[in-house]
């Protein structure tokens, strides 16, 4: 709930203090393909997201986004893993090589919405390019990233353990230039 807030304020923050060329709000469904380990629990998932974006320049953007996340558990002997679902909360910057095609950085948590683990830490890189539309400001979103969350637990007095629960995700979004 904290990181909401600071959020929130970070972007009051933004948009007070800097002269965007441009804002722009995206929704997206998407497909998200477990890699590694995470594999071994889930074959896919799906979601949606809403993100937001302040262009500061004419090649960066600030991004802050948040979504739904639901990863299928797989079948083993007979008994099915448990679902994992999630509320990825995320920062990021964002920079445009040309108008139409980007690369994306970003951080930020992951809420757990079934209880059955802590939040984690997110990270995510990722490309895509945008399509236009019928409309000067409103365009297809189509974006690639890898997608990393990292929950750390005290296993011992002796050191502390980290998982990884990573996947491939693919967006196809409405992109609203405002």
């Amino acid at each position: 709930m904290k990181l909401g807030i600071y959020i929130a304020l970070l972007f009051s923050i933004v948009l007070t203090t800097v002269n965007a060329q441009q804002f722009r709000l995206s929704v997206a469904p998407e497909f998200n393909f477990p890699t590694g380990n995470a594999s071994s629990v889930s074959g896919i998932g799906f979601g949606g997201s809403l993100k937001a974006e302040i262009g500061v320049s004419e090649h960066y953007a600030l991004t802050a986004s948040s979504g739904y996340n639901l990863f299928i558990g797989k079948k083993y002997l007979g008994t099915r893993i448990q679902n994992i679902e999630a509320i990825p909360t995320k920062l990021g910057l964002k920079y445009y090589g040309t108008p139409d095609f980007y690369i994306e950085g970003q951080v930020g948590a992951a809420f757990n919405g079934n209880n059955s683990a802590k939040t984690s830490l997110v990270w995510s890189p990722g490309f895509g390019t945008l399509i236009k539309t019928g409309s000067k400001k409103n365009k297809i979103d189509f974006g690639l990233r890898y997608e990393s969350w990292t929950l750390k637990s005290k296993v011992s007095s002796a050191g502390i353990k980290s998982s990884n629960f990573g996947f491939v995700g693919l967006k196809l979004g409405y992109l609203f230039g405002l």
